[in-house]
């Protein structure tokens, strides 16, 4: 009974309050918020602004010259060059977001369903490890290996085959695109497919529906989101992409990335090179926004 009471006055006389006082303010997570936010208005807000204000000027002398004209964007809105090279890179784009996600997905199902638990970390690792190296390097390699004295034509002169140019095309500028995205993209699925439920899964096959139907029916709309997230990643990515253009398709037709640089080059065009660069800005911006939407009606 004494032990009982000890005990029960000690319990009173412990404090419950906790050692470190946790500043509630309102400022402090503004203070944590505003390097940040510094950082994104000094590199991204300015130069925006700076690049919308740059349509406006004109050019003198090879050099640009503030004034407020309409005649940048006149001219390159109305070019058929400009036109051209819109739709030559919203056609790659878009046909670079279905190839990914269509060779990304069984290699993101394997990973996440047939690959031990175990092993599972190592084999992220090292999709990730391409993530970190050289971009320009990775996709130069392609260039030497679809080259007409590349590894491919060697291959294709020892088996009697006529060599073959795959340079300077939409074939070359797929595998760059592929270069680029096909790690971020598996990544993205396979974190999708992890989070699935899978009672959901095997409730179906116990119902019996075939693999395909579980596949179409119940875990494809599981990670939709997920798709959706991978596929406007895609976009994004190639639709603003110069390397793969540059090393691998050439300006034959050019992609908007390409054009920017050709403008610059013909006559220092600065301002008609600052409208395309607005455009691309407010077209992935209406991606980002059709994504936005589509995954909120989802959620609904």
């Amino acid at each position: 009974m004494n032990n009982y009471s000890d005990n029960l006055v000690l319990s009173k006389n412990i404090s419950t309050k906790p050692s470190i006082k946790v500043r509630k303010g309102r400022w402090f997570p503004a203070a944590l918020a505003l390097p940040p936010l510094l950082w994104q208005f000094m590199f991204f807000v300015l130069p925006m602004f700076f690049l919308l204000a740059l349509t406006f000027w004109e050019v003198k002398s090879y050099k640009p010259v503030p004034a407020f004209v309409m005649d940048n964007w006149i001219r390159i809105l109305g070019s058929s060059s400009f036109q051209k090279a819109l739709a030559y890179t919203i056609q790659m784009s878009t046909l670079s977001s279905i190839i990914t996600i269509i060779i990304a997905l069984p290699a993101a199902c394997i990973l996440a369903f047939r690959i031990n638990k175990k092993h599972q970390p190592i084999l992220i690792a090292l999709l990730v490890v391409p993530v970190f190296t050289s971009y320009v390097l990775r996709t130069y390699a392609w260039q030497v290996v679809l080259s007409p004295q590349g590894l491919i034509n060697w291959v294709f002169s020892h088996l009697g085959v006529t060599s073959i140019d795959m340079l300077g095309g939409a074939f070359a500028l797929q595998i760059g695109y592929l270069t680029l995205c096909l790690p971020v993209v598996v990544l993205i699925l396979t974190f999708s497919l992890l989070g699935v439920d899978r009672s959901q899964l095997e409730a179906a096959s116990n119902l019996g529906c075939r693999p395909h139907q579980v596949f179409w029916h119940v875990l494809l709309p599981s990670i939709r989101n997920g798709i959706l997230l991978a596929v406007t990643t895609v976009f994004m990515l190639t639709f603003s992409d110069y390397i793969a253009p540059l090393l691998l398709s050439g300006s034959n037709p050019p992609t908007l990335s390409i054009l920017i640089v050709d403008t610059i080059k013909s006559g220092a065009q600065w301002p008609r090179a600052a409208v395309i660069g607005i455009v691309m800005m407010l077209f992935i911006g209406l991606v980002l926004w059709l994504s936005q939407l589509l995954s909120s009606k989802e959620k609904r």
